[in-house]
């Protein structure tokens, strides 16, 4: 559901206002508006405060890079406790040893590739040179070539210095990997031969830094130096960064939260009106917290007025916040709602049927227990992080789920896993046909240790009017339902256009749908002609005075969504037929003994994984889509949007 929100009006002394500012960062409930009266000004910080400002920000930046140098994540923590010249003086030798170790790394790490790149072919072209490269007469070029550009080079040294090649040396090694090239050539031909190098597409090679003007000798010398004390260097300077976090972390996070809530209280300032002594603030509080406010309000009370004002949902309800406030077993379903769009103030949360819905619809169509326990074991190791307060990292999708998040996922998972087992049980299936091949469910000819199953979808001819019917009769009670929520929001909102427009398609969707039974399953509609005439006399009746006509055609479209609901047996009864395929084919392979058995386990093991991993998230958008399309349309979900509730709170709070 939405929360009711009130507005909180505020006034008091200027000279008051940072330290009132702080009491509702402490409640952490108000969401403060902008407020531009004619009467007032707006708040400006003078030169002082924007300065602070800039420091605070300052220090709240330098403590997240050094945690970042660290190799830690900010965590906010009890606020550091003095001032701001004192955060300073705190952060800046962490800061600055923090930096300088990060910068010897770094600088080691680069060394090390340098020598993992260069360090074997500069080994073939020093033993190649043979002290050439120190010659006062003579030029060595190295380059790095395959095997196959080697002939080129040559062809293309030849054309540029001679075809009978007095005037070049050319020397070739094998190296890892690829060759390893060395021309020597008179100091008056090294333009000639570069140029000529060129032209075959070599570049020559020239190494990083200090090394770039070494001889080729030196260079070699210098690297194997420095691989064998460059690991330890490295290993050194990462453990005094690891002792450094050890010890700096914490001072550090402190610094951060506390740099992070004077900034923001600075900031905030800017959201009030004042005068030349005194100030105003206008917010939004959730009723269910208004306590929350006036407890931190209550030693400020001879300083301050404020009055609680009830907001005007069908004036106001552009301006006021949303926040959900929905029951602990629907909370976690909130994020399928609002990553599409936050409903309105005064208009309605679907959370509560979705978290209903969801798990349900997709328990009808994965109804397999082998399966639906496999995604209990997935639940179990998810578990394991969230008891230890740990987050899940997929590097892969580059994903980062605290354990908060964890848990909410971890209880709509929960539910899936449920209703599967239910449906598992219902349809007889346990990874398909395994549970009969067991006997543990019967068939038509052959009863199995347990009674079940209730209903067979693989069987078609004996289920397909059962399974569809109860598929098409929620499609018909949720876009029924739909109109209706439009029909009362309507009524709320004195919107008689809407409410005549929900009541007209109601109408005309029961009429079409009556009609549509008659065609599916030959129900007669002797005694059911009033209802399709009253539900037609309706729909007419609702175009009129809703003069909405394009209604007429949208009509179909509209009972389609009921039928689109079919959509829940289809993919179920294929999904179920598949996965018994692939278990037959793993049992009758595994019918000539151990190997074949083994072997047999083995194929069924992997086609049912490979079924899991490509169907199971389609499974979660059909059911998820007929709530987000053939359900939220329908009262006008899409239509308007909401505002977020930012409530001013400390970064202890957010996290």
């Amino acid at each position: 559901m939405i929360a009711p929100m009130e507005k909180l009006v505020l006034a008091g002394p200027k000279g008051r206002a940072r330290e009132l500012l702080q009491s509702l960062q402490g409640a952490g409930v108000v969401h403060l508006e902008t407020l531009r009266v004619e009467e007032l000004a707006e708040y400006r910080l003078s030169q002082e405060e924007r300065e602070e400002l800039r420091r605070w920000e300052g220090v709240a930046v330098g403590a997240e890079h050094t945690l970042t140098l660290l190799g830690r994540e900010v965590e906010p923590t009890r606020p550091f406790p003095d001032g701001l010249e004192a955060a300073e003086k705190a952060l800046s030798p962490i800061q600055a040893h923090a930096e300088g170790l990060a910068r010897q790394r770094q600088e080691l790490e680069e060394e090390l590739a340098l020598v993992q790149a260069y360090l074997e072919p500069l080994e073939k072209l020093a033993a190649m040179a043979q002290g050439l490269d120190r010659s006062a007469f003579f030029r060595v070029v190295p380059f790095l070539i395959t095997e196959k550009e080697l002939p080129l080079v040559e062809e293309a040294l030849k054309k540029a210095l001679g075809v009978d090649g007095e005037r070049f040396i050319l020397a070739s090694e094998p190296y890892s990997k690829g060759v390893a090239g060395l021309l020597v050539v008179h100091r008056k031909d090294l333009e000639a031969a570069k140029a000529a190098l060129s032209r075959a597409g070599v570049a020559e090679l020239r190494l990083p830094g200090n090394y770039g003007d070494l001889p080729l000798s030196e260079a070699t010398r210098r690297l194997k130096e420095r691989a064998e004390a460059a690991p330890k260097e490295l290993s050194e300077v990462r453990q005094a960064l690891y002792r450094l976090a050890q010890e700096a972390s914490s001072t550090l996070q402190s610094l951060w939260t506390r740099a992070k809530d004077e900034a923001a209280r600075l900031k905030a300032l800017e959201e009030l009106a004042s005068g030349r002594f005194g100030f105003a603030l206008l917010g939004y509080v959730p009723v269910k917290a208004k306590g929350r406010v006036e407890e931190a309000l209550a030693r400020h009370k001879d300083r301050v007025i404020y009055a609680f004002e009830p907001v005007d949902e069908h004036h106001e309800a552009d301006h006021v916040p949303v926040a959900l406030d929905n029951p602990p077993w629907a909370k976690p379903y909130e994020f399928l709602v609002t990553a599409l769009n936050l409903p309105k103030y005064g208009t309605l949360d679907p959370t509560p049927l979705v978290a209903l819905l969801f798990p349900f619809w997709f328990g009808f169509i994965m109804g397999d227990i082998g399966h639906a326990l496999l995604f209990a074991l997935l639940g179990l190791w998810l578990r394991g992080y969230v008891r230890r307060g740990e987050a899940l990292r997929i590097d892969l999708f580059s994903l980062h789920l605290p354990p908060k998040v964890l848990a909410g996922l971890l209880q709509i998972l929960w539910a899936l896993v449920f209703w599967s087992l239910v449906f598992g049980f219902i349809y007889g299936k346990f990874f398909g046909t395994l549970g009969k091949h067991l006997g543990l469910f019967g068939a038509k000819d052959k009863p199995g240790l347990l009674p079940f199953p209730l209903v067979d979808r693989t069987d078609i001819p004996a289920t397909f009017a059962l399974l569809l019917g109860f598929t098409l009769l929620m499609g018909v009670a949720v876009v029924l339902w739909g109109f209706v929520v439009r029909m009362r929001l309507a009524l709320r909102h004195r919107h008689p256009a809407h409410f005549w427009e929900g009541l007209g398609y109601a109408g005309g969707v029961t009429a079409l749908v009556l009609l549509l039974w008659n065609i599916l399953f030959g129900l007669s509609l002797e005694g059911l002609m009033p209802l399709v005439y009253a539900g037609l006399g309706i729909f007419l009746l609702g175009l009129l005075l809703s003069r909405q006509f394009l209604m007429l055609p949208e009509l179909p479209t509209q009972a389609g969504h009921v039928v689109s609901f079919a959509r829940l047996y289809a993919v179920g009864v294929a999904k179920a037929i598949m996965v018994g395929l692939f278990t037959d084919v793993g049992w009758n392979l595994g019918q000539g003994g151990v190997f074949w058995a083994l072997l047999g386990f083995l194929v069924a093991a992997l086609l049912h994984l490979f079924i899991l991993l490509l169907t199971t998230l389609g499974h979660m958008l059909q059911a998820l889509r007929l709530l987000w399309v053939e359900y939220f349309t329908k009262f006008g979900f899409y239509e308007e949007n909401g505002r977020p509730y930012r409530p001013f709170k400390s970064v202890r709070e957010a996290q």
